[in-house]
């Protein structure tokens, strides 16, 4: 009974048709007024400029992130999974690194993320906009709506994976408060794995880091833009 239930096609019309629902709505309902998408430039891994029309009909997560930090790198292995798994989702990377070179070594190691360029100044009015207080921090986006589903979207990845997409859809948070309870209760990145690197990890994997940055700025350094790392 459950094999048949699962295979039922009347669920495969309704995810077909929904998904077409979104493409016609994404051409009468994102405007520049609505959406944060018309506000940004995008750009692929290979930094080429990838035109905001291309995940009008999708729901996106904007991925508040930093490379040097462990709890950065896990969620980021994670995010790709969920990519493979969902077509229909796209990932728009807001860099917290300290240096465009760092930056663009983040973007080498996932060539499934687009992201808004290093040097663009909307990434930290984005960051202020929507309160954004730690990495990672992963905000996902309805661009039909125009508006943000949840600010939760790495709890939802970890402990509701096979669900939270057809939540974010239906406008729901994608994640109860029982699933990250329970979740975090087992779960646990792989022991050593992913860790902090220090700057000297980081200069020699190509990662520069606090001091490179200050050598480089006549002894100024530079500032981690946010202190507080967060896991959401």
């Amino acid at each position: 009974m459950a094999s048949s239930v699962d295979t039922h096609p009347v669920t495969t019309d309704t995810s077909t048709e929904e998904s077409r629902a979104r493409a016609l709505k994404a051409k009468a309902t994102i405007n520049k007024h609505e959406s944060i998408l018309f506000k940004i430039k995008l750009e692929d891994a290979n930094h080429k400029k990838v035109p905001v029309y291309e995940v009008a009909n999708k729901m996106i997560g904007f991925f508040c992130s930093a490379g040097r930090y462990a709890v950065c790198q896990e969620l980021s292995e994670v995010v790709d999974k969920f990519l493979e798994a969902h077509p229909d989702f796209a990932l728009i990377y807001i860099s917290l690194d300290l240096s465009e070179a760092a930056y663009n070594k983040t973007l080498e190691a996932h060539p499934r993320w687009l992201s808004i360029p290093y040097n663009e100044p909307v990434r930290m009015d984005i960051l202020n906009e929507w309160q954004t207080k730690g990495v990672p921090c992963l905000h996902i986006y309805d661009p039909l709506e125009h508006t943000i589903v949840t600010s939760w979207g790495g709890s939802c990845l970890r402990f509701n994976f096979n669900n939270c997409f057809q939540e974010w859809k239906r406008g729901g948070q994608g994640v109860s408060f029982w699933q990250m309870l329970k979740g975090w209760w087992y779960y646990s990145a792989p022991i050593g794995t992913f860790r902090d690197m220090s700057d000297d990890e980081l200069a020699a994997q190509g990662f520069p880091g606090r001091l490179d940055d200050s050598s480089s700025s006549g002894g100024s350094g530079s500032k981690d833009p946010l202190e507080t790392k967060k896991d959401k």
